[in-house]
């Protein structure tokens, strides 16, 4: 068997998409990390305080005064755009292709998640925070005879529920995104030719 040079060839992308993939699936993977953080260490020891001092945390997890509340927006955003290009760029019914698209829906649809049921969480609890900004951090028993799901504590661990689901969102569609790059390099047979008879021996 004789070969040419070149025995395999992996198809490059050029450096400006490698970029672009790096960037989305790291800040992505982020994402999933800061969120899952949030909602599996925090939450938990935050509900441990009186709900005057939980709600002077919770704008303070949140960061309320600053950019923070735009990192998910601006990470989805960038994936979807990535992502959803390159996904674009794949031959149609490949299964790279599908995995591209599946992971850019799934950042797409954290938006309207975030908005639609976590929002109105958030909207009653920086109102808590605003409300009990006055009242004594150790006062425990300021909420009593407020529903459950309307104290400081229920609407926090609700919020918490909520960011969980985000955080798997944003986690399954970084892992998808990894697979479709992975997928893609493939080594292909480049020019390999076959002899036989008496050709083996020349």
């Amino acid at each position: 068997m004789s070969t040419t040079p070149g025995l395999f060839y992996t198809e490059q992308i050029s450096t400006g998409l490698c970029a672009a993939q790096v960037i989305g699936l790291t800040t992505t993977a982020f994402l999933a990390g800061k969120t899952f953080t949030q909602s599996a260490s925090a939450t938990p020891a935050l509900l441990e305080a009186p709900a005057p001092l939980l709600a002077r945390q919770w704008r303070r997890l949140t960061n309320n005064t600053s950019s923070d509340r735009l990192i998910a927006p601006a990470v989805a955003l960038i994936h979807t755009g990535v992502f959803g290009y390159l996904a674009y760029k794949e031959p149609s019914g490949s299964r790279t292709g599908y995995l591209y698209t599946t992971s850019a829906s799934l950042l797409a649809l954290l938006l309207p998640y975030t908005a639609l049921l976590a929002g109105p969480i958030v909207q009653k609890l920086d109102r808590k925070a605003e409300d009990l900004s006055g009242a004594s951090l150790t006062d425990s028993k300021l909420e009593e005879g407020i529903a459950q799901e309307e104290t400081v504590h229920g609407l926090l661990d609700q919020w918490a529920l909520i960011n969980l689901g985000g955080s798997l969102i944003s986690g399954l569609g970084a892992v998808l995104a990894a697979w479709a790059v992975v997928d893609r390099v493939i080594a292909v047979p480049a020019g390999i030719k076959f002899a036989s008879g008496a050709n083996r021996l020349g």
